[in-house]
């Protein structure tokens, strides 16, 4: 008798134990980023997210990824999110390009319910999502272009126009020429100036231009000019060669 109860507790208990087994709920995200310091001259960064189910991968899971993204001078950027579904081992790996400016940035990795643009998965009331922050600096230098006249007079003044852009601002502008011959006055005749600029991501600085009265028909000079951004980064513009009709 005792061992028949035995063997009616196994069979009565086994319908039970199945009863109560579960599969683990997804309940966590983790992301890294790579590198979390961005240059502006590559602008991207590599995410890896990894879904957890009761801290055991989680495959098949779908995942959203948003980044938010200020430059230096407060303005925002907005970044395309990436959407995808994550592998056998519970991870997931995009590419976020267009950082190109300096500045920071936050990028989300968020559960879906469903397909790109369904609601959040849930713990709780909180989204399964977690987050990592990426800084950008700027690498990028201006871009600089000279705008002279046509031929030139001897003894007439000039107006040089110097383009700067830059997806910061600009900070200073040197343009210089390579000097007019038998022009003595104590450089050579060679002249430089210096404007400090406004910071403007766009402008254009005008330079004094001066042909000395009684050069040569034929005789030529070559312009030069230099930009820094705000962020120290310089350029030249490419040389220009004026010659005196």
């Amino acid at each position: 008798m005792h061992l028949r109860s035995a063997l009616v507790r196994l069979v009565l208990a086994a319908p039970f134990a199945t009863a109560v087994a579960c599969t683990a709920t997804t309940d966590e995200v983790t992301i890294e980023l790579a590198p979390q310091l961005v240059s502006s001259i590559d602008g991207t960064v590599t995410v890896h997210a990894i879904a957890l189910a009761e801290r055991a991968p989680a495959p098949t899971e779908p995942i959203e990824l948003t980044v938010t993204y200020q430059d230096r001078n407060g303005a925002d950027h907005a970044i395309a999110a990436v959407d995808g579904t994550t592998d056998d081992a519970g991870a997931f790996t995009a590419t976020i390009g267009g950082l190109t400016w300096d500045g920071t940035g936050t990028i989300t990795a968020t559960l879906l319910s469903g397909a790109a643009g369904s609601p959040p998965q849930m713990v709780g009331d909180q989204p399964i999502a977690a987050s990592a922050t990426f800084a950008v600096l700027d690498r990028t230098p201006p871009v600089v272009a000279i705008t002279a006249p046509g031929p030139l007079t001897a003894g007439q003044d000039y107006q040089i126009a110097v383009h700067v852009t830059d997806e910061i601002g600009v900070s200073e502008v040197f343009f210089e020429d390579s000097g007019w011959p038998n022009n003595n006055n104590g450089n050579g005749g060679r002249q430089r100036a210096t404007v400090i600029a406004s910071g403007e991501a766009d402008t254009t600085l005008m330079f004094r231009f001066t042909v000395p009265g009684q050069t040569p028909s034929g005789t030529t000079n070559t312009l030069y000019a230099l930009a820094s951004d705000l962020s120290g980064n310089q350029a030249a513009a490419a040389a220009i060669t004026v010659t005196v009709q």
